[in-house]
C-alpha cells in the first residue's frame, strides 16, 4: 500500500531535521574556520558575501548530506523507518540522484531563483505553493506518487498493519 501525505511528510520532517543539524555542525565546527582562512572575511550578518556563502554552503551541503544519507541507507532513512515506510522501485544512485539532488532540491532552488528574484518571496509563497503540490498529488491521486516519484520510477510504501476500521 503506497503511504499517505501525513506519514510521508513526518518522515521528511524527521530526515530534515537530522539533515540540517548534520550541515549545521560541519558549519560550525569546518566551515568557519576553513572559509575564514581562505578568503580573509569578517563573519558579519551585514556582509553580502558571508550571506551568500552561507547560503550556499548550507544549501549544496543539504544537498550532498541527503544524497549520501538516502544513498547509504538505500532509501530506508530514520524518518521512514520510524514511520514504518520504505522506499521502492528502482533504487540506486543515479536515481537517488534524480529524485533527491535534482527533483527535490534544485527544483525548488529553480522555483525560488527564476520566479521570483527576491529570496524571502520564494520562501514565503513558493515554498508553500510547491508543497501543496506535492501534498496534493500524495493525497488526491489514485497512485499518492509525486512528481519525483513519477519520474523516478520509485514510490514510498507503508509496512505497517493496516486496520479495515
Amino acid at each position: 500500500m503506497t503511504a499517505g501525505p501525513f506519514k510521508r511528510l513526518a518522515s521528511f520532517a524527521i530526515d530534515f531535521t537530522l539533515i540540517i543539524a548534520v550541515v549545521f555542525t560541519s558549519w560550525r565546527v569546518f566551515g568557519l574556520g576553513i572559509l575564514e582562512r581562505i578568503f580573509d572575511f569578517d563573519r558579519s550578518i551585514e556582509d553580502p558575501f558571508y550571506i551568500y556563502l552561507l547560503f550556499a554552503y548550507h544549501f549544496f551541503g543539504h544537498a550532498l548530506v541527503n544524497y549520501l544519507y538516502q544513498g547509504f541507507s538505500q532509501g530506508r532513512t530514520l524518518g521512514r523507518k520510524f514511520l514504518y515506510l520504505r522506499m521502492s522501485g528502482q533504487i540506486n544512485w543515479w536515481s537517488l540522484f534524480m529524485r533527491e539532488v535534482i527533483w527535490k532540491n534544485y527544483a525548488w532552488l529553480f522555483a525560488i531563483t527564476f520566479i521570483d528574484y527576491n529570496f524571502l518571496y520564494g520562501l514565503f509563497f513558493i515554498y508553500p505553493v510547491l508543497g501543496f503540490i506535492d501534498f496534493s498529488l500524495m493525497a488526491f491521486s489514485r497512485s499518492r506518487k509525486t512528481i519525483r516519484d513519477h519520474v523516478t520510477h520509485t514510490r514510498i510504501i507503508l509496512d505497517d498493519v493496516v486496520y479495515p476500521f
